[in-house]
């Protein structure tokens, strides 16, 4: 219902464990089409000064926490997944936090 709104792709990389070294061991890298908005907010009240906040990502494919994603060359963790489901109960959205 939603996926016209979708128009942008990030690659989505699912982390299945951390090794003894803390470094992410990737399990499936794929590109998902999605929706992804940013929060600025200013640092010390000059306009110069915007500083980027954590984002959300609006997706229909699987999504845990702990995984990667990856846009315009920068990585971001997702913190939280949000699922929206419609009324016969078929997982329409995701809401994705990311860092």
């Amino acid at each position: 219902m939603l996926k016209h709104l979708l128009n942008e792709s990030a690659v989505l990389k699912s982390v299945e464990t951390v090794d003894e070294y803390g470094s992410s061991v990737i399990s499936d890298i794929k590109t998902v089409n999605c929706k992804i908005e940013f929060a600025y907010s200013q640092n010390d009240g000059t306009e110069s000064s915007l500083l980027e906040k954590p984002a959300r990502m609006f997706c229909v494919e699987d999504v845990k926490i702990g995984d990667i994603v990856s846009y315009n060359q920068e990585n971001y963790q997702v913190l939280q997944v949000n699922t929206y489901k419609d009324l016969d109960g078929k997982i329409m959205l995701r809401e994705v936090y990311l860092k």
